[in-house]
């Protein structure tokens, strides 16, 4: 999973934040003059070394003042009401809510303690069902509806929020209004339980030293043993890509394979399959067909059928890139094994694997020694910095929740103006978010004539430091940094005045463009030499030869990686338009049928497809929609350069600054200074339209 946006849960267009009136906070005076220099932090931002039951406290007190306040609302004489103590009192009450609760769920994700994780996570489901109930409140929607905004920003706050209580019912009768309140609250547990059962899993394989021929020394110096003396290996994603890439006994990559699609399996098997029921009966009491016609109508693509005509037309396109790619991997499997005749599902990460070390010559091993962590984070920072006219300053004694994370401000560079602040939490531990991810926490928007400072954390899992090493990274963990570090940058670079409009709060279908169109960054020649140094020498950058095979070799399999993805879009609109059959049945057979590759037997891979029930259900076709607006936004960068402070700080003002203010078509517009085009996307794909 490329990216996970957590969204608001005070409302369901909103982003999440917190606010200053209940945490502890304290701007840090230091002044940022350039990328990755480092200050002393005089404060407590996020706090995480809650005593057992804090938690709990916290989040309930927080829904019971937000209910007081809704209340406080609604009981305003009809004569006495005014946008101000009505839509935007509710605006700022949902707001300090979500400052206040957004820092406890993400204790869930990310702490060290597995009571306070379990704490966050029965949060996380409270404020699911409270947000249900919020949104479902007749009462409070009668009062809104008729209020009358002064200005364009106030007529999309009111806009939304509007559509946002009628999309969950308010125009319904009072009997179905209450069912689907009933069932929403349903799906909201089922949600949380979902991704708990994920962050908890441990399922643990052990091999003999033999059946993991083929990996690093490295790797299997590091390994712990079981009692009977064999090795160790976690389903987590590092070890997971380790062992299917590099194995060469067949049947070792076949037990990874089966062991990782079915992490949590039965279990998250039962609660998919039962939120797929739920979703499909709210959208019929909604008056849709379906659950993906009713999520959609809010977003770029505005119904189900232009997603599926989508989607069914680039299947057609990608059919041959796709077979001419199998078969590059089927030849080469031939070259290793004469009698094979077909790829299974266990060989795809191993034959491209590699088949780059053989004929491009690229050993991931060997290019990770060129990206130790912290030279990568230094070196995007440089070209962030650049671009888009800001510094970043690390905070050396921020109290964070693990010794691994750090905490930096962010300010303008132009006149040292504090702006924002972001964690990072790249290390893999246990009990922690499994994949990566941006998590905004503190949302941007005006309080009392200030800017509220956001605050957002990208957590991810890379390479642990072993052997004396740092934590190296690949090129594909390196182009997942710079992809988070968008949605980081759209997070805490907003200058929305509300925070239901600001950041990441955007059409769900345009929130990945931002920061695919980043990806892009980390396949030029010049920005790679940057972001790279040896860890035994940083002076050392990633020699050219090395450079011009890794460039080389970006289209390589493209066909397949496309597919994949459109594959998991496929199953996402199949299960969500109707078809509340097995989900391990269909996701199958749609892999069978679009890839062209018999699955695993006994896998149930949708039960760790953490995306259904994180906010992306019938959302999952955005990553390829999305990318035609990257793709798209690209060119612009393309003409001026990929540093050019001028593209840059257009793109800050027009796409990153403004969140949801303004509809997605129109900034993309404003910024490409033409209508937008799918040209650059299929020219990318090697597509003729």
């Amino acid at each position: 999973m490329k990216s996970k946006i957590i969204l608001s849960l005070a409302f369901a267009f909103a982003a999440m934040g917190c606010t200053q009136s209940d945490r502890v906070i304290q701007d840090s005076s230091t002044p940022g003059n350039s990328a990755a220099v480092s200050g002393k932090a005089s404060a407590l931002f996020i706090k995480s070394d809650y005593a057992k039951g804090d938690v709990t406290s916290l989040c309930k007190d927080a829904i019971e003042k937000l209910r007081g306040q809704m209340d406080a609302i609604v009981a305003i004489p009809a004569g006495q009401r005014t946008f101000d103590n009505t839509m935007l009192a509710l605006e700022d009450a949902s707001a300090d809510f979500n400052d206040v609760v957004q820092p406890l769920i993400f204790m869930a994700y990310v702490n060290t303690n597995a009571d306070i994780r379990k704490e966050g996570s029965a949060c996380e489901e409270q404020v699911g069902v409270f947000n249900v109930e919020s949104v479902t409140r007749k009462d409070l929607y009668l009062v809104l509806k008729d209020q009358e905004p002064r200005n364009d920003v106030e007529k999309r706050l009111a806009q939304l929020t509007i559509s946002s209580f009628e999309k969950n019912g308010l125009k319904l009768s009072d009997e179905k209004l209450a069912q689907v309140k009933a069932l929403k609250e349903k799906l909201s547990t089922l949600e949380v339980k979902f991704a708990a059962n994920l962050i908890d899993d441990q399922t643990l394989l052990t091999f003999t030293k033999d059946e993991l021929k083929g990996l690093p020394e490295s790797f299997i110096n590091n390994l712990l043993l079981s009692d009977d003396g064999k090795l160790i290996v976690t389903t987590k994603d590092p070890d997971y890509m380790r062992v299917t890439q590099n194995a060469e006994l067949a049947s070792t990559r076949e037990k990874m394979t089966l062991a990782y699609a079915n992490r949590a399996g039965t279990e998250n098997t039962k609660l998919l399959q039962q939120a797929i029921e739920l979703r499909q009966q709210i959208a019929e009491l909604m008056g849709y067909k379906n659950w993906a016609d009713y999520k959609i109508t809010d977003r770029t693509a505005a119904d189900g059928t232009a997603v599926r005509g989508f989607l069914s037309n680039l299947r057609s396109k990608l059919s041959q890139a796709n077979q001419a790619d199998q078969k590059i991997l089927l030849d080469f499997k031939k070259e290793l094994d004469p009698t094979a005749t077909v790829i299974n599902q266990w060989d795809i990460n191993y034959l491209s694997y590699q088949y780059q070390k053989k004929n491009f010559h690229l050993d991931q091993e060997v290019i990770k020694e060129y990206f130790p962590a912290d030279v990568v984070m230094a070196g995007l920072f440089d070209v962030y910095s650049q671009m888009l006219g800001v510094t970043f300053v690390q905070l050396t004694d921020a109290k964070v929740w693990s010794p691994d994370v750090k905490l930096y401000e962010v300010r303008n560079k132009a006149d040292g103006v504090l702006i924002s602040y972001f964690y990072t939490d790249l290390i893999p531990r246990t009990g922690k978010y499994t994949h990566a991810a941006a998590f905004p926490l503190i949302s941007g928007r005006i309080v009392n004539g200030t800017y509220n400072l956001p605050i957002t954390s990208i957590v991810a899992n890379f390479t642990a430091p072993v052997d004396g090493k740092p934590s190296l990274m690949t090129h594909e963990e390196v182009t997942t940094v710079f992809h988070e570090f968008g949605h980081v940058m759209h997070s805490i670079l907003t200058r929305a005045p509300y925070a239901s409009l600001s950041g990441t709060a955007v059409a769900q279908d345009f929130v990945e463009a931002p920061s695919q169109m980043l990806e892009n960054w980390t396949w030029d020649a010049d920005i790679l030499q940057s972001l790279s140094g040896h860890y035994l020498d940083h002076s050392k950058k990633l020699p050219k030869d090395l450079l011009d095979q890794m460039v080389a070799v970006r289209d390589f399999n493209q066909g397949y990686f496309q597919t994949r993805q459109l594959m998991l879009g496929t199953f996402d609109m199949a299960i969500h338009s109707g078809n509340t059959g097995d989900v391990s049945q269909t996701y199958d057979q749609l892999y069978k049928d679009v890839i062209g590759i018999s699955p695993i037997a006994g896998g149930h891979f949708a039960a760790g497809f953490g995306h259904m029930m994180g906010g992306y259900d019938a959302g999952y076709y955005g990553y390829l929609w999305s990318q035609v607006y990257a793709e798209d936004m690209f060119t612009k960068f393309q003409e001026k350069g990929l540093r050019n402070p001028e593209v840059g700080a257009l793109y800050r003002k027009t796409i990153l600054e403004k969140g949801n203010t303004v509809n997605a078509l129109d900034l993309l517009k404003e910024f490409l200074g033409r209508e937008p085009s799918s040209d650059a996307f299929y020219k990318k794909l090697h597509i003729n339209q």
